[in-house]
C-alpha cells in the first residue's frame, strides 16, 4: 500500500512522485522569474534599439568632429587613438573600436550609437550574471536590472552626441571588472582586474575606476597584513603598485581642460556641489520635463544620502570583517558613481542646476543604482523586502518608460535638415543659418570644412547616401 507524500513504495524505496513534483515546482519558481525578466528585456530592448534606429542620423555632431580627428588622417596608430585626449578624458578603446568599425560602414554615424547601445545591453546581461553570483538565482525583482540599464533617461548618449568612450564602453568594462573581482584564484583575479582597470582609466570617465582600484588593493593589503600572511600580502602589494602606476601613467603628457569656462573650485560651493549631485540622481528617476521642481531635488538628495550611507556600511564591514564579495562589489559600484557625480558637480555646477539634468550623466550613474538594488536584496528588512523592492522598481520606471520624443525628434530633424542642406549648398554658415541649427560651435578651430571635404572626397558619412538625404540607411 502506498502512503501519502514522502511515503515509501511496496519495495521499501521512496515514492518518486512527490520528489518529482517538488522538482517541477522548484523548476517553475526558477522559470517564472527568467521568463518575466526575458519579457521585460525583450520589450525594453526592442524599444531601446528602436529609439537608436529611429532618431540617429548619419552625420557627425558637435564633439564627434573633435574626438574623431585622428581618423581623418590615413595612418593614425592604435597608440595615438588609445591615448587621444578629448576634454578631460582620453578615448581609449572607444576610438580604437571606431578605427576598425568605421571602414565597414562607410563611416556611418549610427555605428557609434549602436556600439554604445550594444555595450549597455551587454553590461545589463553581465549585471544579471553578477546578481546571480552574489545573491543566487534570478527572482522577479531582478526586472529592476533591465529597467535600470535600458532607461531612456540616457538618450543623449545614444542619439545626440554618441561617444562610445564616454559611457557605454566604461559601463561594460565595469561589469566585467566586478565579475573579475569575484574570482577565486588570487593571481588570475589580480591580473584580470588590473588589465580591466588599465582600459578603464584610459577610456572616458572610466578613469575614476583607477582611484577605486587603488582603494580596493589597499583593502587587500590591509586584509592580508592582519593575519601576517606574507605571500598574499606580497601579491596584494604588487597589485597595488601596478594599479598606482597605471593611474599615474594617465597623466603623462596630459593637459588639463576645464569642464566649463566658468569653473571655479571653492570649498564655499559645497552646498552647490551637493545640490548638483542631488539633481543628477533625481534626473535618473524623474522624466527630464518634470525635473525642475524643488521636490525632485529633495528626492535626489534622499537617493544621494542612501548611496553615501550604503557605501559607508560596505566599507565598515570590509574593514572590520575582511573581504566579502557582496560588500566589495557594492563598494566598488557606489564609489565609482559618487566619484563621477562629484567630479561632474565640481566641473559643471557653475552652469546652474538645470545642467545637472543632462541625459549624458545617466549612463554612468547606473552602477550606483545597481548597487543600491543589490543592497536592498541583501537584507530581509523585517519581512518587508518584497515591498521595498517593488517600490524601488516603481521609482525607476517613470524615467525608463518616458520617451523624450520632442527632444530626440528635434535633434534628429535638425541634423537631417543640416545634412540635406550641406549636400546641396556645401556652405557651413549658410546651413547653420537656414536650419537654425549649429553642427559644431567652433567650425574653424575643429577644421570642419576640411573634414567635410574629406568625407565628400571619399564618399563617407552623409556623402555615402545615394540620395544625399543624410538619413539612416
Amino acid at each position: 500500500m502506498r502512503l501519502g507524500v514522502g511515503s515509501t513504495g511496496q519495495d521499501g524505496e521512496a515514492d518518486p512522485a512527490p520528489t518529482l513534483r517538488k522538482e517541477r515546482e522548484a523548476q517553475g519558481t526558477r522559470t517564472g522569474p527568467v521568463l518575466a525578466i526575458a519579457a521585460v528585456i525583450g520589450v525594453l530592448g526592442a524599444r531601446f534599439f528602436g529609439v537608436i534606429r529611429k532618431y540617429s542620423v548619419n552625420i557627425f555632431f558637435n564633439d564627434q568632429w573633435d574626438y574623431l580627428t585622428p581618423l581623418f588622417r590615413h595612418h593614425a596608430s592604435i597608440a595615438e587613438l588609445f591615448l587621444r585626449q578629448h576634454g578631460p578624458h582620453r578615448e581609449g578603446i572607444g576610438l580604437v573600436a571606431d578605427k576598425f568599425l568605421f571602414p565597414l560602414t562607410h563611416w556611418n554615424a549610427l555605428t557609434d550609437s549602436f556600439l554604445i547601445g550594444s555595450s549597455i545591453f551587454a553590461a545589463m546581461l553581465l549585471a544579471l550574471l553578477l546578481k546571480c553570483k552574489l545573491y543566487g538565482t534570478l527572482s522577479y525583482s531582478d526586472v529592476a536590472i533591465p529597467v535600470t540599464f535600458l532607461t531612456l533617461a540616457q538618450y543623449e548618449t545614444l542619439v545626440v552626441t554618441p561617444n562610445p568612450a564616454y559611457g557605454g564602453l566604461p559601463l561594460l568594462l565595469m561589469m566585467l571588472y566586478c565579475l573579475a573581482l569575484l574570482g577565486q584564484n588570487r593571481l588570475l583575479r589580480y591580473s584580470l582586474v588590473l588589465a580591466l582597470n588599465f582600459l578603464l582609466i584610459y577610456t572616458g570617465f572610466g578613469f575614476f575606476m583607477g582611484v577605486v582600484t587603488v582603494c580596493v588593493l589597499l583593502l587587500e593589503c590591509y586584509g592580508s597584513w592582519r593575519p601576517m600572511r606574507s605571500a598574499p600580502f606580497a601579491q596584494a602589494l604588487a597589485g597595488l603598485t601596478v594599479a598606482a602606476a597605471s593611474l599615474a601613467s594617465f597623466f603623462i603628457r596630459y593637459k588639463f581642460f576645464a569642464a566649463a569656462d566658468c569653473l571655479q573650485i571653492s570649498h564655499r560651493d559645497l552646498q552647490g556641489y551637493l545640490g548638483f549631485m542631488a539633481r543628477m540622481f533625481s534626473a535618473f528617476v524623474v522624466p527630464r520635463s518634470l525635473s525642475v521642481s524643488s521636490g525632485t531635488t529633495v528626492l535626489g538628495a534622499v537617493i544621494l544620502l542612501v548611496a553615501v550611507g550604503v557605501l559607508g556600511l560596505h566599507l565598515i564591514h570590509l574593514l572590520k570583517h575582511g573581504r566579502s564579495d557582496t560588500h566589495l562589489a557594492g563598494a566598488v559600484l557606489l564609489s565609482y558613481c559618487l566619484l563621477f557625480s562629484a567630479n561632474a558637480a565640481i566641473g559643471r555646477s557653475c552652469l546652474g542646476l538645470e545642467a545637472a539634468s543632462s541625459p549624458r550623466y545617466s549612463t554612468l550613474l547606473i552602477p550606483g543604482f545597481l548597487a543600491i538594488y543589490f543592497f536592498l536584496l541583501s537584507k530581509s528588512w523585517g519581512g518587508r523586502q518584497n515591498l521595498l523592492l517593488i517600490l524601488w522598481v516603481v521609482l525607476l520606471l517613470p524615467a525608463t518608460v518616458h520617451k523624450p520624443w520632442r527632444d530626440m525628434r528635434w535633434y534628429s530633424d535638425s541634423k537631417r535638415a543640416w545634412a540635406d542642406c550641406y549636400v546641396r549648398a556645401e556652405n557651413i554658415q549658410y546651413c547653420d543659418q537656414s536650419t537654425n541649427f549649429v553642427l559644431n560651435p567652433h567650425p574653424e578651430r575643429t577644421g570642419l570644412k576640411q573634414k567635410l571635404d574629406y568625407l565628400k572626397e571619399h564618399r563617407l558619412n552623409l556623402f555615402h547616401e545615394p540620395t544625399g538625404s543624410g538619413t539612416q540607411p
